[in-house]
């Protein structure tokens, strides 16, 4: 068979008429469009979900929160300052009779260092995590206080795998 008798079968194919049933779907279709568009248009509030108003007001208080942070002056303690002075060489006849009271450490920032590939089938994400660490002792005799923070930075490698 060559293209010529190919393309002359091709031409010579005609669609079949639709069926009725086809027809009166369509028409039904047709007919319900045309009573949409004659009909009013409904507005309707949209409906708020549950939790939508609680989310509200806590966004509310938080920007009151840091409108207030913001307006207050700097605090700065000097007793702290004294304390990191006094425990940079701590002798042992302080540390015997002080308490330690709290220990803590908050994440401060991390920094995305990008991936790297040490090998080429072991890419690895470096991070660097800026902490704080407060340690609070007391002396029981007079109630003194004293607060010492250590800034720390750690590099930390995370290995990556690509699905």
């Amino acid at each position: 068979m060559n293209d010529a008798n190919v393309e002359h079968l091709l031409r010579s194919l005609r669609p079949s008429p639709p069926s009725a049933e086809l027809t009166q779907r369509v028409e039904r279709d047709l007919k319900l469009a045309a009573l949409f568009r004659d009909a009013p248009p409904v507005i309707t509030k949209p409906k708020r979900t549950p939790w939508q108003l609680p989310l509200m007001w806590a966004t509310l208080g938080a920007a009151a929160a840091v409108l207030v942070m913001s307006a207050m002056p700097a605090r700065n303690d000097l007793a702290s300052g004294t304390a990191l002075a006094t425990l940079s060489h701590p002798n042992e006849a302080l540390m015997d009779r002080i308490l330690p009271v709290s220990s803590s450490r908050e994440w401060v920032d991390v920094e995305d260092g990008g991936i790297s590939f040490a090998t080429p089938d072991s890419p690895q994400r470096q991070m660097r995590v800026h902490s704080l660490e407060r340690h609070q002792w007391i002396d029981p005799r007079d109630g003194a206080e004293y607060t010492v923070e250590v800034p720390t930075v750690e590099s930390v490698v995370l290995p990556v795998k690509y699905q």
